[in-house]
């Protein structure tokens, strides 16, 4: 019984989300597809010696992949918004949240589909990154790349739930509040103009904020289910 409530509920959430989702990967796709051909333009008029010497050397460096930093962020907030905000400001919530179902579960299927997606958007974009990074440049230059997006990437995490909090949470000065707290905890995340692998020894400290950030959405929909103001 249990197994056939997640199956109509994912279904339902593939159904608010998967414009979103389609859409943002489409985007993500472009963004990178526009990365490397300008690389490679670049290689054609100035010579490889000279594009690998400026990004390893030049001060600040060349961050080649710039247009990519906010890609992540962007699918997060596609799929939690059209996954969350109609869901409660039409309070079809409240339905979804009366299912014979603990309404912690409710909830925690409800994240985990939303991180399913964007782990899957984000898995392609690293994938398809790395594919034409690695035929391009040499692997001591794509080590450090990736290294400097992955906070970007984990980025995309801590706004996914803080959206859930945010749109679950039944007060308006909370919501305000939580939002300046998501803003200024993406500044640490979303940094450019850094060293190739600046990041490297920040990355568990980050990754370690991701997952404590993953269970906010169940503290808003207790009060919401509460109806606490």
């Amino acid at each position: 019984m249990m197994k056939r409530h997640f199956l109509h509920l994912f279904y339902k959430e593939w159904l608010k989300t998967r414009w979103a989702f389609l859409g943002m990967l489409l985007l993500g796709t472009a963004t990178i597809l526009h990365i490397f051909i300008a690389v490679e333009n670049k290689i054609t008029l100035t010579g490889a010696k000279t594009i690998l010497l400026r990004i390893l050397y030049d001060e600040p460096p060349v961050i080649y992949y710039a247009s990519f930093q906010y890609i992540p962020l962007l699918t997060a907030l596609a799929i939690g918004i059209f996954q969350y905000v109609p869901e409660v400001t039409q309070k079809r919530i409240r339905l979804t949240l009366h299912l014979p179902v603990k309404n912690n579960i409710l909830i925690s299927g409800m994240a985990g589909f939303g991180l399913i997606l964007l782990t899957l958007s984000n898995l392609l974009y690293i994938g398809l990154f790395l594919y034409y990074n690695i035929r391009l440049f040499p692997e001591e230059l794509t080590k450090p790349v990736m290294i400097s997006l992955t906070p970007w990437l984990l980025s995309s995490y801590i706004a996914y739930n803080f959206i859930a909090m945010i749109a679950m949470e039944p007060n308006k000065w909370r919501k305000v509040i939580y939002s300046v707290i998501a803003y200024y905890i993406l500044q640490l995340f979303l940094v450019g103009n850094e060293p190739h692998g600046a990041f490297r020894e920040s990355l568990p400290i980050m990754t370690l904020m991701v997952l404590l950030s993953s269970g906010l959405v169940l503290y808003s929909s207790q009060r919401f289910y509460k109806g606490e103001k």
